[in-house]
């Protein structure tokens, strides 16, 4: 792998994990939030899956 591709995996990894736990803090503290933070949730685990998956594809 291209030292670009490895930072945006890195990249992409700590944006995870960044968004995982602003999620499991808003959790705790409005738990009246979670079909909404579930959904933005959902939806950003797709967007990092598509770029995993494009990162993966355009490697040769």
């Amino acid at each position: 792998m291209t030292l670009t591709a490895l930072l945006l995996v890195l990249l992409l990894v700590v944006v995870t994990m960044l968004v995982g736990a602003a999620v499991a803090a808003v959790l705790h503290h409005r738990p009246a939030w979670a079909i909404p933070v579930t959904g933005a949730l959902a939806a950003m685990m797709l967007i990092a899956t598509a770029t995993g998956l494009l990162i993966a594809v355009t490697q040769h």
